[in-house]
């Protein structure tokens, strides 16, 4: 796996973090895209952690990689307090998408 590569998909990273960070719609869109098109173009090397130079540029990703999923979960958890908040508003119970006994 090349240098470049890691480059490009840490790059892809931060202009997600960016985009979440943001609340830009079309950016989160793009910056996914992105994104899945660099992790594609990496799963399709063989040699993921051939140096220790890889390994090393790999956890910076990871910590890049949590980042965004952090802000995923917090966005995800604030708009369902938003709903929550209007469908009390109505009278409604809120709707659970999430029954932790399964159906």
């Amino acid at each position: 796996m090349s240098l470049a590569l890691l480059d490009r998909l840490a790059a892809c990273h931060e202009a997600l973090i960016r985009a979440l960070d943001g609340d830009d719609l079309h950016a989160i869109e793009g910056a996914t895209l992105a994104l899945a098109d660099a992790v594609a173009s990496a799963r399709a090397q063989q040699e993921w952690a051939s140096s220790p130079e890889l390994r090393e540029r790999l956890l910076t990703l990871a910590a890049l990689a949590q980042a965004a999923q952090i802000r995923v979960n917090f966005l995800t958890d604030t708009i369902r307090r938003r709903v929550n908040a209007m469908a009390a508003l109505r009278g409604a119970e809120p709707a659970m998408t999430y029954h932790p006994g399964g159906r």
